[in-house]
């Protein structure tokens, strides 16, 4: 069982090998090719020059003209002459020819004995030294067309050298496309995992069985999807005990009410205190249970059923008088300011956003100085062709740690120093809002003030007109 990294390898070492040999095999097949060429050519003009001397020695020029006197390696061309026999002192033999022209030439056959396609002029020269039975050295001279047919080593190393860079590059192509195709679609599963689609999962390929313990892509793919199957379970268990313990503790609760009522008429004097903080308590726990309810609602919806257009800015309006006088009663005022009220049109359910809003706002009242206002802020910003409304809520408290501004909109989540019970809070309310602006298309984050102080901002798509049918109420 090869593993996918030593596949890969083996094919890029087996893909490498089969190029060099086919260079190596192209380049030794030329040399091959060529020295055969040479050594006929050779041996064809040795065989004519032996002939030509031994004709001329018996018969003289007329039996020298018998001889034939071209080695053509091709068809005859406009430089082909009558092959040239020079004597000892290099003077031609029955032919009118100024022998001096080849001078240097004929001095490197005397000289090495041959001389093969030295080329002179458009044509090509072509000798050797040939004795005759008296032991006299002669010179067997061609004169003719370059025999372009004859290969040249290396003279297509440019086609080849890109041909082999060709193969390389697919090979290598191919490769690579086989490593991160899996890898892109478990990639994409992944964003798609961390953006809340707990369905999300990577495509497997057959008998995953076996790939999960030979093929490590493979098993990556497989304990992924086995991870996000745990993932799903777990999370979907967690919130149908959430939302089956928030229904049933309604009903102890709707009792205790009822006998803390009964108790208050039966009180003796002495004990309203105490039934005051029970009953306070009492409330306190039912609006737990609401927002739990609430919470739990939202993360199972996936979307809104009915869109309707609606003002942001509207909505912020009809919240204020509310939000002013809980912040009054705890030494506290709340600010809105909107750059423009009617170009805050957004897509969704006004009811739902503004409890969403309305939590941001309360948790900033809660946790802002005495004296000081939560500052409701509403604009629009248009990028890359699309529209958002942007909506930012700053309070002139402690601020949250850096590393915990994402946390801060988990369930529960709780900070220390400043950020405590005893704010009144239970850690819900921001994770209401943040599942409430996901179903509308929006994000929401935090940030830490310059000047001190938290700002959470929502960026919402704002509305097309032409899209959605209009609310009246809005």
């Amino acid at each position: 069982m090869r593993s996918t990294f030593t596949r890969i390898f083996l094919s890029f070492c087996l893909a490498q090998s089969l190029i060099l040999i086919c260079t190596l095999f192209s380049s030794i097949r030329e040399f091959d090719e060529a020295a055969i060429a040479y050594t006929s050519s050779f041996g064809a003009m040795h065989t004519i020059a032996r002939q030509a001397l031994d004709a001329y020695d018996a018969g003289g020029c007329a039996a020298l003209k018998a001889v034939p006197d071209r080695i053509y390696l091709e068809k005859p061309g406009p430089y082909d002459q009558p092959a040239i026999l020079l004597d000892p002192d290099d003077r031609p033999l029955c032919q009118q020819i100024d022998a001096t022209t080849f001078a240097p030439e004929i001095q490197q056959i005397r000289t090495t004995g041959f001389m093969l396609g030295e080329r002179q002029g458009p044509g090509f020269l072509v000798g050797l030294l040939v004795k005759n039975a008296r032991g006299q050295n002669y010179v067997y001279l061609v004169h003719g067309t370059f025999p372009t047919h004859i290969p040249i080593p290396f003279r297509n190393i440019i086609p080849r050298t890109l041909i082999s860079l060709s193969v390389t590059v697919l090979v290598t192509f191919g490769i690579a496309l086989v490593i991160t195709r899996p890898i892109r679609s478990l990639r994409e599963a992944v964003r798609q995992l961390a953006a809340g689609n707990l369905g999300a999962r990577a495509p497997t390929v057959p008998q995953m069985e076996k790939c999960k313990s030979s093929d490590e892509l493979g098993g990556l793919l497989f304990d992924f999807n086995v991870m996000a199957d745990r993932l799903e379970s777990l999370v979907g268990s967690h919130k149908l005990l959430l939302r089956d313990v928030s229904h049933e503790l309604r009903s102890p609760l709707a009792r205790l009410s009822v006998a803390l009522e009964w108790a208050r008429e039966e009180a003796q004097p002495g004990i309203e205190d105490q039934l005051d903080r029970m009953e306070s308590e009492v409330v306190r726990l039912n609006a737990l249970i609401g927002q739990l309810l609430d919470l739990s609602h939202l993360e199972s919806t996936s979307s809104l059923p009915t869109l309707l257009r609606f003002s942001v800015a509207r909505i912020v309006q009809q919240l204020l008088p509310d939000m002013e006088y809980e912040a009054s009663g705890k030494q506290r005022r709340v600010t809105f300011h909107a750059a423009d009220t009617t170009d805050s049109e957004v897509a969704g359910s006004p009811e739902l956003l503004g409890r969403a809003i309305e939590n941001i706002v309360r948790n900033a009242i809660a946790y802002t100085a005495e004296g000081t206002p939560v500052e409701v802020s509403l604009s629009r910003q248009s990028a890359g062709g699309s529209s958002q409304v942007i909506l930012q809520v700053r309070d002139h408290g402690p601020g949250v740690p850096q590393g915990s501004l994402k946390s801060i909109f988990r369930p529960f989540y709780r900070l220390d120093g400043s950020r405590q019970r005893s704010t009144g809070g239970f850690g819900v309310g921001l994770a209401i809002a943040e599942r409430a602006v996901h179903l509308h298309g929006g994000v929401i984050t935090a940030r830490n003030a310059a000047e001190g102080g938290l700002i959470i901002e929502i960026a919402l798509p704002a509305v097309r007109a032409e899209a959605l049918q209009s609310d009246a109420t809005a």
